[in-house]
C-alpha cells in the first residue's frame, strides 16, 4: 500500500508545476513585460525630442502606470537656489509645477535625495520625515516612494510615486522606480543644460533685436517697441508694457505695449510719487505681484480686472542709478515668476536704460550704425561658442560648460569696458588680456596651486573686432594651459608675450608645466579648435602649438587690424 502511495505521488509530481505557482510566474512575466515597456516609451520619447518638458511628462506618466499608482512627481535641483524645484506630475497641482520647491533632505522626497537611497512608506503623513508642500494638493494622496536621480554621483533631483489608498511597496516596485531613476539622470541633466542653453539663445536673439532698432530713425520708440514684443514671448507672458518718467506730468506714462491676446493698448500711468502697487513705496527693485486685481489700488485694479490680465512682474528701468521708467510683464494666471524669468526681464529693462542714455548722447547716425555692428558682431560670436559648445562631445559637467562659458562672455565683455572708457577709438589689448588673465586666474585655478600667470611686453591697440577675437585666444589658451599642463602640480608659471613685428602682431603663450613628459599628447580640444577659427578667420594670421619636455608654447602671428 506504502509503495502505491509514494507512485501515485511520484505520479502527481510528473504532472507539473501547482496551479498557484504558475500564476505567480505568470504574474511576474506580466510585470516585466509592462516595465520593459515603460523602458521601451521612456526611450521612444527620449530620442523623438530634446523639449525637456516633454521628455519630463512622459516618464511621470509612464511610470504612473507601469507601477499602477495615483501621481508621480520629478524635481530637479536648481542650481541657482540649491532646492529641489517640481518639474512635471501627473498627480499634484499642475499649477504648482515649476513654483512648489524642497529643500535637499526636506521631506521624503528630499530625504531621498539627501541620503542617495530609496525610501518607501506605506502611511507618509505618518511618516516623521514626511512635509506637506504647499499649494500642491497632495492631500488625498496616503502612500509615497521616493527615489534619489543621481548622475555620475551628482544628485541632479528625485522622483517621487505616491497613491490614495495605503499601500506597502514591494521590493519590485523599489526596483522599477530606481530603475528608472538610473536611466534616465543622466538626460535629464544633458536635457537641462540643453534647455539653458536655448534659453539664453533666445535671450541673446532678444538682446540682438533690441541692437538691431538702434539704427532706425525713431530709436527710442522703436527700441522700446521691439523690447516689449520680444520680452512678451521670451518670457512667456501675455503683454509687456513700457512705461517712462514724464517730469512734466510728475507720472510714468505709457511708450509701448504688445499684448498677445490684442486687449487694451491704453494702460493707466504711474504717478511717480503714489505707486498703484499697495504696500510698495518705491520702485527700487523687479516686484512680483500674484494678483493684481487685489493688490493694486483701485483704480488700476478695476482696469487689470477689466483686461482679463492677473499676475504681474514689475521691474524698474533705471540709469546711474536713477529709475526713468518701468516695464510690466503681465500674465492672465495667478502665478509666480520663476528667478529665469526675472533675471531675464532685468536684463532687458537694462537694455531699454542703455538705448535710452544712448538715444540722449548719441546724435550721429553713423556713430549708432558703428556701435549695432560691434553689439552684433560680439552677439553672433557668443552665439557661435555656444553652437561650438553644444557640438562638443566631451564628457564634462554642466558646471565645468557653464564656467567656459563664463570665461569666454567676460573675455567679450573686457573689451566692451574697455571701449566703454576709450569710446570709439582703438583697444589698449595689453590691458583687455590682463584684465581676462586675472578672470580666468580666479576661476579655474584649483585652491591647491600656486599659479603665476604674467602678462608682458608692447602696449598694443587694435580695432574691437581684433581686440575680441584675441582676448578669446588668450582666454581659451591659459584654461587650456590650466586644465592640461599642471594635472599632477601645484606649482607652476604662465607667461604672454604681446610683440609688435613692424605691423605683424606676435602673441606667445608659454607654460613650464608637462608638456610632453606626460605621456600621450592630448586629442584636439574644443578651445584649441576655437583658437584656430579665430586666428583664421577673424585674425587672418596662423597659430602654432608646440610641446616639449620643459612645457607648451602656443604662437599666433596676425597683422595688426586697425578696422
Amino acid at each position: 500500500m506504502s509503495s502505491q502511495t509514494e507512485t501515485l505521488a511520484d505520479a502527481s509530481r510528473l504532472k507539473g508545476p501547482k496551479p498557484d505557482m504558475l500564476a505567480g510566474v505568470r504574474g511576474v512575466l506580466r510585470r516585466r513585460t509592462i516595465e520593459l515597456d515603460a523602458i521601451r516609451d521612456i526611450f521612444r520619447a527620449i530620442n523623438a525630442t530634446a523639449d525637456l518638458r516633454s521628455i519630463l511628462d512622459t516618464i511621470t506618466q509612464t511610470a504612473t502606470r507601469a507601477v499602477r499608482a495615483d501621481s508621480t512627481s520629478i524635481y530637479l535641483l536648481e542650481p541657482a537656489t540649491k532646492k529641489l524645484v517640481l518639474k512635471a506630475t501627473t498627480g499634484l497641482y499642475p499649477e504648482a509645477v515649476d513654483h512648489a520647491a524642497l529643500e535637499v533632505g526636506q521631506g521624503l522626497t528630499g530625504w531621498a535625495a539627501l541620503h542617495r537611497q530609496p525610501v518607501a512608506v506605506r502611511d507618509a503623513w505618518a511618516d516623521a520625515r514626511f512635509y506637506p508642500i504647499p499649494d500642491t494638493r497632495e492631500k488625498p494622496f496616503k502612500s509615497l516612494l521616493a527615489v534619489p536621480l543621481l548622475s555620475q554621483d551628482r544628485v541632479i533631483g528625485a522622483m517621487n510615486i505616491q497613491t490614495h489608498r495605503l499601500r506597502s511597496w514591494s521590493e519590485g516596485d523599489i526596483e522599477f522606480a530606481a530603475l528608472i531613476a538610473d536611466v534616465v539622470a543622466g538626460v535629464l541633466e544633458r536635457a537641462v543644460l540643453y534647455e539653458e542653453t536655448e534659453r539664453r539663445m533666445r535671450e541673446l536673439a532678444a538682446v540682438a533685436e533690441v541692437s538691431r532698432a538702434v539704427i532706425a530713425p525713431n530709436y527710442v520708440d522703436e527700441t522700446l517697441r521691439v523690447v516689449a514684443e520680444m520680452a512678451a514671448r521670451a518670457l512667456g507672458a501675455r503683454r509687456c508694457s513700457l512705461l517712462l518718467l514724464d517730469e512734466d506730468e510728475h507720472a510714468y506714462v505709457p511708450r509701448a505695449v504688445f499684448d498677445e491676446a490684442g486687449g487694451p493698448t491704453e494702460e493707466p500711468r504711474w504717478p511717480l510719487d503714489d505707486i498703484p502697487l499697495l504696500n510698495v513705496d518705491a520702485l527700487s527693485q523687479a516686484v512680483i505681484v500674484s494678483d493684481a486685481r487685489v493688490e493694486m489700488a483701485p483704480g488700476h485694479a478695476g482696469w487689470v480686472a477689466q483686461s482679463g490680465l492677473v499676475g504681474l512682474l514689475c521691474v524698474p528701468v533705471t540709469i546711474h542709478d536713477r529709475t526713468i521708467g518701468i516695464m510690466n510683464v503681465w500674465s492672465s494666471t495667478a502665478s509666480d515668476f520663476t528667478a529665469q524669468q526675472m533675471e531675464l526681464a532685468s536684463t532687458l529693462a537694462n537694455q531699454i536704460g542703455l538705448a535710452i542714455e544712448n538715444a540722449h548722447l548719441i546724435g550721429n547716425a553713423a556713430i549708432v550704425r558703428e556701435m549695432n555692428h560691434r553689439v552684433k558682431n560680439n552677439l553672433q560670436n557668443i552665439v557661435m561658442l555656444l553652437q561650438l559648445q553644444m557640438n562638443d562631445e566631451r564628457k564634462v559637467t554642466a558646471k565645468e560648460v557653464l564656467h567656459e562659458s563664463i570665461n569666454r562672455i567676460m573675455s567679450i565683455a573686457a573689451v566692451h569696458d574697455a571701449l566703454a572708457h576709450e569710446g570709439f577709438r582703438l583697444v589698449d589689448v595689453k590691458d583687455v588680456i590682463s584684465r581676462v588673465v586675472s578672470l580666468v586666474h580666479a576661476n579655474m585655478v584649483r585652491p591647491d596651486q600656486a599659479l603665476e600667470i604674467e602678462v608682458k611686453g608692447d602696449a598694443l591697440r587694435l580695432s574691437s573686432k581684433a581686440a575680441t577675437a584675441l582676448a578669446l585666444c588668450v582666454n581659451e589658451l591659459v584654461q587650456n594651459a590650466i586644465e592640461h599642463a599642471f594635472v599632477d602640480r601645484t606649482r607652476g608659471r604662465i607667461s604672454i608675450t604681446l610683440a609688435d613685428r613692424g605691423g605683424t602682431l606676435e602673441v606667445i603663450v608659454r607654460d613650464d608645466g608637462r608638456g610632453d613628459s606626460g605621456g600621450a599628447a592630448p586629442s584636439p580640444s574644443l578651445g584649441l579648435h576655437i583658437v584656430e577659427t579665430l586666428v583664421a578667420d577673424d585674425l587672418r594670421g596662423t597659430f602654432q602649438l608646440s610641446r616639449t619636455a620643459q612645457g607648451s608654447i602656443a604662437s599666433i602671428v596676425a597683422p595688426i587690424s586697425f578696422s
